[in-house]
């Protein structure tokens, strides 16, 4: 494997000296050398540039933009050394150094052997300095980066650490020449805790947190990424003609498959039991109650029209939905909203005092798209990755997707126990790695299998679910049911 090779001593230099004479080595300059082929050398430098920095300023400090990022940006690093004037070293056309005179020893911290880099109060100095933006060259990356970085801080450490920060940069900030951006710093850290003005403010996450409506941005970023994926889906969207017998046999299925892919399992004949002679099957009055309760919900006709018109309206149907589908079970507090974190697996959802302030910032997104599936599929969404309450989200979920169907006078859609585990896929892509055609394609492909289904006929629907084995796990019917939804032929692009 290609190499670099550092002169720390004479008779090292001499040595490499002999072998660049002697073609074995390749000089880069003085006291570095490679075995690296040409065509190797800059994505070799680069990947070492720590290396090179201490090996050219010993006590260098990786500072600004380099101190948050700890690599290159566009083949360039800004490092703080002991001069007394700014220099430019240009290693190779991969590498550009640029060494600031200042302070090398006040808030510093050791992030690998060879190199230092600022400590987070010096580094959020550092990043309030005006700077030449420059997109190849950006030394400081501003004052509203600063404010999401407080923000995050602030999460993760809580107020006292926002307070020892302010202090230290505050303490310091005559040695490091930096005064005017520690009254900044000053400013923004007391605007986020709401003891200055929120006018000092800029980022929108920050404003949130000083007005008590935080939220949390990183789900904010995906929501951004399904609505842009969204807008470029073309649907094929299938009407619904309300009858009163078709309507219910659909909130039937609804409730019984929404139900069982969270784990309150019970036979067809069993479910019909529960929801048209109002029996408790085997003692269960819990889980009786949660496919009664959802049948309730999704078979008012009115209730399932409303959707919401402002972010006030969408935690009021959140909250009354909520109460209504989990009323048998008090402890998982039916219509209120968390307090404690939740998480699937490892992946942690949205902390409970951003949950009001993450719907909100969410909602233009959802009004910036047109009405029926791609609102359905954002709502969707939206709620099972807030997962705003203790339990119940998914099934909750699902009742927001098909209440922006209805208000569009489109099919609702089940999701049957065969499709559990694309479903649950679709969402994990869209979580994990923003991929979000899987999700939509679920959703697109649902709708028109359920708007395919003889719904006025209670019996033929029961039959023809059977025989496309829509109620079997995964594993047994996934096959026979895929048939019939190729049918369909569900277009997207790809994202």
């Amino acid at each position: 494997m290609s190499r670099l090779y550092f002169a720390s001593s004479t008779a090292e230099s001499k040595a490499f000296s002999k072998k660049f004479a002697a073609g074995k080595l390749k000089r880069i300059r003085a006291g570095i050398y490679t075995d690296a082929s040409y065509a190797e050398i800059d994505e070799l430098v680069l990947s070492n540039w720590a290396n090179v920095v201490h090996f050219l300023y010993p006590e260098a400090v990786a500072t600004h933009i380099t101190a948050e990022k700890l690599k290159p940006l566009n083949g360039v690093v800004y490092v703080t050394v002991n001069l007394k004037v700014r220099k430019t070293l240009k290693v190779t056309d991969s590498l550009l150094i640029h060494c600031l005179p200042g302070n090398i020893d006040v808030l510093t911290e050791r992030f690998i052997p060879e190199l230092k880099r600022s400590a987070t109060p010096r580094l959020l100095l550092e990043n309030l300095q005006i700077a030449h933006q420059n997109k190849q060259l950006v030394k400081s990356l501003g004052k509203e980066w600063v404010e999401e970085k407080l923000c995050s801080l602030l999460n993760r450490y809580g107020e006292d650490e926002l307070n020892r920060i302010r202090d230290e940069a505050s303490a310091h900030a005559e040695l490091l020449d930096m005064g005017r951006e520690a009254r900044i710093l000053d400013r923004l850290v007391g605007s986020i805790l709401a003891t200055k003005p929120v006018r000092n403010l800029e980022n929108n996450r920050a404003i949130a947190r000083a007005k008590k409506t935080p939220f949390d941005a990183q789900p904010v970023e995906l929501f951004e990424g399904l609505a842009t994926y969204l807008k470029r889906c073309e649907f094929i969207e299938h009407p619904y003609v309300y009858n009163a017998s078709n309507w219910r046999n659909l909130s039937f299925y609804e409730s019984y498959f929404s139900n069982y892919i969270e784990g309150t399992e019970f036979e067809i004949e069993e479910a019909e039991k529960i929801v048209f002679e109002k029996v408790t099957i085997n003692d269960r009055l819990q889980d009786s109650h949660d496919v009664l309760s959802v049948f309730n919900v999704v078979s008012d006709y009115t209730e399932m029209s409303a959707v919401p018109e402002n972010p006030d309206d969408l935690l009021n149907l959140l909250v009354n939905r909520h109460e209504i589908i989990m009323h048998e079970r008090p402890d998982k507090h039916p219509g209120t909203l968390k307090q404690t974190a939740n998480k699937a697996g490892d992946s942690m959802f949205v902390l409970p005092d951003h949950v009001e302030g993450t719907l909100s910032q969410s909602f233009q997104l959802y009004l910036s798209l047109p009405p029926g599936l791609a609102r359905a599929v954002f709502m969707q969404f939206l709620v099972a990755e807030v997962h705003p309450f203790d339990d119940g989200n998914g099934r909750l979920s699902r009742i927001m997707m098909n209440t922006e169907l209805v208000a569009s006078e489109l099919h609702k859609v089940i999701v049957p126990t065969v499709h559990r585990e694309s479903y649950l896929n679709g969402l994990m892509q869209a979580t994990r790695m923003g991929k979000f055609r899987t999700l939509a394609k679920v959703y697109a492909d649902l709708h028109a299998y359920t708007a395919n289904l003889p719904w006025d006929d209670y019996g033929e629907t029961k039959a023809m679910l059977q025989a496309n084995m829509a109620d079997k796990l995964p594993e047994q019917g996934v096959a026979t049911f895929n048939r019939e939804l190729v049918k369909h032929r569900i277009i997207l692009p790809a994202g």
